[in-house]
């Protein structure tokens, strides 16, 4: 259950970048100018709050995708050029959320897809040798030897 300690990372950097789609909800060197305005660290405090989401995943993703030479996200958000830059940290760390996810279950409904495919492919030669009285081995499961004349060639 640590989703339920944590929250969903991805859901919650989305909501972060919503609330930050342009430079009018943005502020820095404040966590909250009065005015709606945030910074990073306070749109995390905000969004937490509003739609009561944990941040903890999220918040860790974020400071691992800083760049070298920020070690703390409030600082990251003073030095920013312009908006851009932060909402670039923000879907760095989305990728990172995604890339760190659990496995999904397609790998397993793929992988059943293959044997369904091996199957069908082993029915299928075998419908076909049956009517002409063919019993030997399907050459899924067992490969034909090379004929004797092509060895002695």
């Amino acid at each position: 259950m640590p989703e339920a300690k944590n929250g969903n990372p991805v859901q919650f950097l989305d909501l972060l970048l919503d609330y930050f789609a342009d430079a009018a909800r943005w502020t820095q060197g404040d966590l909250d100018d009065g005015r709606g305005r945030r910074c990073l660290v306070g749109a995390i405090h905000y969004l937490r709050c509003k739609h009561q989401i944990p941040s903890g995943a999220a918040e860790s993703l974020l400071q691992e995708a800083l760049p070298r030479g920020h070690c703390h996200l409030a600082l990251f958000n003073d030095h920013c050029a312009n908006i851009a830059e932060l909402r670039a940290l923000i879907v760095n760390a989305r990728t990172l959320a995604v890339a760190t996810a659990e496995p999904r279950p397609r790998r397993a409904a793929a992988a059943q897809l293959g044997r369904w495919r091996v199957l069908v492919r082993l029915k299928r030669e075998r419908a076909v040798r049956a009517p002409a009285g063919d019993e030997r081995p399907t050459s899924i499961l067992c490969p034909r030897p090379p004929e004797p004349e092509r060895l002695a060639a």
